[in-house]
């Protein structure tokens, strides 16, 4: 009983720090992350007794509860389970204070040094009584000391560390050391600059200011306090609650897993909570962050629990950084989906639609992928009704391409274009991730496949909507979504075409790999006329800048794909000498998104009454579905030709015409709709034989 005697005292600031020096922070505990918000509300409680200080006033004032894990041994040292981001920067304000007596009063600034800075034994050599954590030791060492200036943060050259690793902490260290200083100067919360006088006064304060202190003897006491008095309502992310969880019941290798939980914090990318929720998702279902915690402990063993979140952390990070080499490697070696080279060779087209999801910021599907692939895995490896099946094999790894297109086309038309709130599908796909995570059997799992295919058929949102949103698309607004929209229309062409197109390739629009695409896209319409010789274009460029609506100049009607060196060669010529040197040098353009101009005829028209149209001028014939016997030289068939030269109802049309391609046809989704995956009965019972 007396080994897990927790012990407790109620002591001013002051006091504590001379009678539990030297602290230090244990390394599993979270780095320092105060960031100025956090300055600012310990501020503003200081401010408030600083006052009642001056005005002589007692008033109590209380800066929370601090857990310490006392030493085993004399050398050892008092470890700070839980407070040592309040302590940290508390640290931090005394370092100011300290440097501001330097000026002022020597004696004070000696109190400050030697009540919360640094304990001293008879030869003077100094020993910091706060050691923070490992990562920010040697950092609060060097700027703890009496001779540091209070500007030059140490280099690697001073405490030698590597600069890489010394950065990120000499700026969060600086970050809080600056807020205090503004607080101080009435740069902050408080716009009066703190005097010798108010500075006294805040030095009183930080001595008699009172600390719970909670004492146990063992680690395992220690986590169960921290997480009794954190978990309890106090506002604490469920990623310390987790790592404290992990630690007290994982009883061996704590530096090892201390590493472990590291690498599952930097595959988090900043986004720890929200990982943590999408891990639970695979696991059971949907919950809330309020939730979180107390679900994933409940979920199996510690030691499991890590070694499954490890591996979803891997995931979500490759789905982050979208490297193309290590999502190949994830996906051929450490899944080992496929084997041969053949699957292998298909990964470039897989490789795109994860890079599209990763484009829309598609956090929301990552769970639900992430189970597919998992149980697939497992599937081809432990499933003996497949295990010798090649077609079953090919069956369920045809799948893969199926599932990253379904979601591409999904996320692409109803919240890339469309603006749908991405929360309202959290909910169904957490539900859809659990669902394939749990499939018993290959079979049970292609049903549960076609359960989520259902979904998005179901609930992708009309043509209607998506067209009203399509044909606004602008290249000045989205460079990028331009690049991808053109390179999936051209590549759904070539395939319908089964032609090959010895100048394109599947280099990823997107994020490429190579600095440069051997293509551009081409504004048919030129941004700027470049002089007189196309006052025959005055008319029409001016239906199309002055738009009330939109600047139909960067309208996606006006655009298409043209190789590099055609577009620098045309660059600001108009349309119909565009479309001369094109069909004069086939072979200086074979992309069959820019190929549709050949459609678009030379008609001379000579009336000579009309100054408009001298020459040549484009017009549509299946655009305006105009049939040539119908073109008479009357005065009203000529007034419609000119209504149609490429101006502002023509790019608008052609928009029109792109955005059916797109939705009916590049990102189909819908009952029997090509290119959307849809697992027949027909399948299923090939699947069974």
């Amino acid at each position: 009983m007396l080994k897990n005697k927790i012990s407790h005292s109620y002591d001013g600031l002051g006091a504590f720090f001379e009678d539990y020096a030297p602290m230090s922070v244990p390394d599993y505990q979270r780095g320092f992350d105060w960031n100025q918000s956090h300055v600012e509300e310990l501020w503003e409680d200081l401010h408030y007794y600083v006052q009642k200080e001056l005005a002589k006033e007692e008033e109590e004032f209380f800066v929370g509860t601090i857990i310490l894990k006392s030493p085993a041994t004399e050398k050892d040292r008092y470890q700070i389970v839980d407070g040592q981001q309040r302590l940290t920067s508390i640290y931090l304000l005394a370092i100011v204070l300290r440097d501001r007596f330097k000026e002022i009063d020597t004696n004070t600034k000696r109190d400050v040094d030697t009540i919360f800075l640094n304990s001293y034994d008879i030869d003077e050599n100094r020993s910091p009584k706060f050691l923070g954590n490992q990562k920010i030791r040697d950092v609060l060492k060097h700027i703890s000391d009496d001779k540091w200036d209070g500007i030059n943060f140490p280099t690697k050259e001073d405490i030698g560390i590597d600069g890489r690793v010394l950065s990120p902490i000499n700026k969060k260290l600086k970050a809080c050391i600056k807020a205090h200083e503004d607080e101080l100067d009435g740069k902050g919360s408080f716009e009066k600059k703190y005097d010798d006088r108010r500075l006294k006064a805040l030095l009183r304060v930080l001595r008699k200011v009172r600390v719970i202190t909670l004492r146990v003897s063992t680690d395992e006491r220690a986590f169960y306090l921290f997480e009794t008095t954190n978990a309890r309502g106090k506002d604490l992310e469920p990623g310390d609650l987790l790592k404290n969880h992990l630690f007290a019941h994982i009883k061996t290798g704590r530096e090892e897993i201390y590493s472990r939980w590291d690498d599952v914090v930097e595959n988090s990318a900043g986004r720890l909570t929200n990982m943590l929720r999408h891990f639970y998702y695979v696991q059971n279902k949907h919950v809330q962050k309020k939730e979180l915690f107390k679900k994933l402990r409940k979920l199996k063993n510690a030691s499991k629990l890590l070694e499954d979140l490890e591996s979803y952390s891997e995931f979500h990070n490759l789905m982050h950084k979208g490297d193309f080499n290590m999502m190949e490697n994830y996906l051929l070696e450490k899944l080992n989906l496929f084997e041969s080279n053949e699957y292998k060779d298909k990964f470039k087209s897989y490789y795109l639609s994860i890079s599209a999801l990763r484009f829309f910021k598609t956090e929301q599907a990552y769970p639900l992928l992430y189970a597919f692939l998992k149980r697939l895995s497992e599937l081809l490896k432990n499933d003996e009704s497949i295990i010798n099946d090649s077609q079953k094999k090919k069956l369920l790894r045809d799948e893969i391409k199926n599932i990253f297109k379904a979601f591409e086309n999904f996320q692409f038309i109803n919240y890339k274009i469309c603006g749908n709130k991405a929360n309202k599908i959290e909910k169904p796909y957490a539900q859809f991730a659990g669902m394939l995570y749990r499939s018993k059997n290959a079979e049970e799992f292609l049903s549960n496949l076609e359960t989520v295919y259902k979904f998005l058929r179901t609930n992708v949102n009309s043509y209607e909507v998506f067209r009203a949103q399509c044909t606004q698309i602008s290249y000045e607004d989205d460079k990028m979504l331009i690049h991808y929209i053109f390179h999936k229309i051209e590549a759904n062409r070539i395939k319908k075409e089964e032609t090959k197109n010895k100048d394109w390739n599947l280099v990823d629009p997107i994020f490429p790999r190579s600095k440069t695409l051997n293509w551009d896209i081409d504004h048919w319409m030129p941004r700027i006329l470049p002089n007189e010789r196309y006052s025959d274009y005055f008319d029409a460029y001016d239906s199309i800048v002055s738009n009330d609506r939109v600047d139909l100049i960067h309208n996606i009607g006006n655009l298409s794909i043209m190789h590099n060196k055609l577009n620098q060669k045309l660059s600001n010529k108009v349309p119909c000498d565009k479309l001369e040197y094109i069909k004069n040098n086939k072979k200086s353009n074979k992309f069959s998104i820019t190929r549709y101009l050949d459609d678009f005829d030379q008609v001379v028209l000579t009336d000579p009454g009309d100054t408009h149209f001298k020459e040549t001028n484009i017009v549509s014939k299946e655009l305006l579905n105009i049939e040539n016997e119908k073109m008479e030289k009357n005065g009203k068939k000529l007034a419609k030709f000119k209504k149609h030269l490429w101006d502002a109802e023509s790019i608008n049309a052609r928009s029109e015409e792109l955005s059916y391609e797109m939705f009916h046809d590049v990102f189909a989704i819908g009952d029997g709709a090509a290119n959307f995956p849809k697992i027949t009965s027909e399948k299923l019972s090939k699947y069974k034989k």
